[in-house]
Parts: C-alpha cells; sequence; structure tokens
C-alpha cells in the first residue's frame, strides 16, 4: 500500500439541482425537508454513492467494496469472499485478511465499513468497525424550499391477441421533487485514521475527481430526479503536517492537528430582488452568494495551512471568483491557491 496521507483535508462542495429529488426518504421517496428550517437535507450515504459509482466507472467494479456483484445485490460476506476468490486458503485469517482489503478496496480506505460478516469462515477472525479517514456531514440546502409534485405519462408497447399486433399502453407516474436546490456538504480527510486503512494522497485525489464528477457524470446521477445535477464549487484546505510552537523559550515542532469546521455555515446565500424569498429560487441567478465569513475564518487559520485547492464551474467562476479566490490569492502570504480544474476547462 501506499504511504498514508500526513495532512489533514477539509473540504466544502456545492452543488445544485432543478426540478429533482437529490435524496429521497425510505417511504414515498420525497425530498428530505426539514420541518424547522424547510431545507432540503441530503445523507453522507447519497453522496458516497455518487463516489463510489463513479470509482467504478473509471476503476471498475473490483476495487469499491459496497458494490454488487453483476446484478446482484450481495451482503458483505459475500463481496469479500468474491475479492479473495484467487488468495491461497491458508492466507485468509486475522490481519492478513485486513490487510488484503485495504490494499483491495478503495471506498474502504475512504470511508471504514462495519464489516459485520454473517457467516464468514472462523479463521478470518473477529472483525470490528472500521473508522474511515474521510467523514461527510449531512448535505443540506443553503435555502428554504418546498415540495413540488410532478405528473406525467410513460407508454410502452405490448403483444396484442391477435399474433403481430402490438398495442400501446401507459401508466400514470408521479414524482416528488425540489424546484431548485443549491446544497452544501463539508467535509473532513483526518490523517491519523489515514494511519489505520491507509488513505495516500492518490486516494484523496481519486476522492475529490470523484467527488466533483460523480454528482453529474455516473449512471446514478442521469436518473430523471438527478439528472439536472452540476457540481458548482469544490474548497479544499489542506493544513500542514506540523506547525512551529514556542514553548518555555524553545521552538519545536509539533503536529497541526487542528481545522476550521463548519465551513458550509460560513457561507451566506441572499435571494435577488427577482426572487425575493428564498422559496421563490429557481436558478443560481437568483441569488448571490457571500463568502466573507470563510475567507475570515481561512486568513485566521493562515499559519496551519499548507495549500488551498478548488474547483469552479464556469457559471460561478465567472460569479465568484474574483470576490472568493482572488481575495484568497492576494491576502494569504504563504499558502498556495491551486486551482484543480478537474474539467479541464482552462
Amino acid at each position: 500500500m501506499s504511504e498514508p496521507t500526513k495532512n489533514r483535508n477539509e473540504f466544502l462542495f456545492l452543488y445544485d439541482i432543478k426540478n429533482g429529488n437529490p435524496n429521497g426518504d425510505p417511504d414515498e421517496n420525497r425530498p428530505r425537508i426539514d420541518d424547522v428550517t424547510k431545507r432540503c437535507y441530503v445523507t453522507d450515504v447519497r453522496l458516497k454513492r455518487f463516489v463510489r459509482d463513479y470509482l467504478i466507472q473509471t476503476n471498475g467494479e473490483n476495487q469499491i467494496l459496497v458494490t454488487k456483484l453483476g446484478a446482484k445485490t450481495v451482503n458483505l460476506t459475500d463481496r469479500v469472499k468474491e475479492s479473495l476468490k484467487d488468495m491461497e486458503e491458508d492466507k485468509i485469517e486475522g490481519e492478513v485478511l485486513m490487510g488484503t482489503l485495504l490494499e483491495t478496496f478503495a471506498d474502504l480506505r475512504m470511508f471504514g465499513s462495519p464489516l459485520a460478516f454473517k457467516g464468514a469462515p472462523d479463521k478470518w477472525g473477529e472483525t470490528s468497525k472500521v473508522t474511515g479517514p474521510i467523514q461527510i456531514n449531512f448535505g443540506e440546502t443553503l435555502h428554504e424550499v418546498e415540495e413540488v409534485t410532478f405528473h406525467g405519462t410513460s407508454i410502452f408497447r405490448s403483444r396484442g391477441e391477435a399474433e403481430g399486433s402490438e398495442q400501446k399502453m401507459g401508466t400514470f407516474t408521479t414524482y416528488y421533487a425540489i424546484p431548485y436546490g443549491l446544497v452544501a456538504f463539508h467535509g473532513i480527510a483526518n490523517e491519523n485514521a489515514a494511519k489505520t486503512t491507509g488513505l495516500s494522497k492518490d486516494d484523496l485525489e481519486k476522492f475529490k475527481i470523484a467527488l466533483w464528477k460523480g454528482v453529474r457524470e455516473t449512471s446514478s446521477a442521469h436518473t430523471r430526479t438527478k439528472r439536472d445535477q452540476q457540481p458548482r464549487l469544490l474548497l479544499n484546505i489542506v493544513y500542514k503536517e506540523k506547525i512551529e510552537i514556542e514553548e518555555n523559550g524553545t521552538k519545536k515542532e509539533v503536529p497541526t492537528e487542528y481545522h476550521i469546521g463548519a465551513l458550509e455555515e460560513k457561507v451566506a446565500l441572499t435571494p435577488t430582488a427577482n426572487a425575493r424569498e428564498e422559496i421563490n429560487i429557481r436558478t443560481f441567478k437568483d441569488y448571490t452568494l457571500d463568502f466573507s465569513r470563510l475567507i475570515g475564518a481561512i486568513k485566521k487559520a493562515e499559519s496551519k495551512i499548507e495549500r488551498i485547492e478548488y474547483c469552479f464551474s464556469p457559471e460561478f467562476a465567472d460569479l465568484y471568483a474574483n470576490t472568493l479566490i482572488s481575495e484568497l490569492d492576494t491576502s494569504l502570504n504563504e499558502v498556495e491557491v491551486k486551482d484543480l480544474d478537474i474539467d479541464r476547462l482552462s
């Protein structure tokens, strides 16, 4: 396995959706809207699924633990058995098993797993929860939303009674959605947990690309309720491995062990005069974003930061590159500000 990353990463990820359901509930597949705030929330599980699906598309299913075997949904034990079928039987046990799993599955190195095996061979030994270095909070729209109902008709052909004849048949369809939502996610990649799973810098690079492209490019993002999703902003703060402090008149290096936290709360959204209220927002042109609190928090933590990475959609770059990136670039003296350019538009 590659060397685990030694730098803590903290990211803010914004994407939007139009006339869609970013995360349906288990009962009626309705958008999950908080009764108090009227904001729509999206679970970390939904976002991780986009990441996994993109990694499957680009690197193959064999590198992902939480997936299917062909078209069959399987439990964790069957998935592991499938991945180990080419190993020598006498080597599949205890620490060797865990090391093999971590080396094999990128999503296990990223997100961890309960690893609750049922019906596994005794020689596998006891397994326990693996805490993933990448932890993501629930996402939430930065504004109030309302649920709307869309009705339609699906047409399909069926064979008639007469030989060779066909009939057109239809059924009414209904789905629940929000007209527009700008969803914000905040997450941490912890360097201490990375020592356990072996999360590497290369894994982090793949994660950032999969995070950005997963909400737009995967088959799971190409459904009727997800197809209008677009990534808008990814801001990733890479903290220094160590900082220098003075203690009892002596200077020494210590682990940085810090991150700002709650980055999504430091972005303020204001409806434009055209929209008037948050509930009326229908496009990214119906609001403005204020990053001043986020910029202020980053400036305060400047001595602990090694690098700031970012990626914009073209529309958000036109609107906010000057107010966010240019401000960071000019005000931070020793911090590199780097364009990830994931879509290769530069």
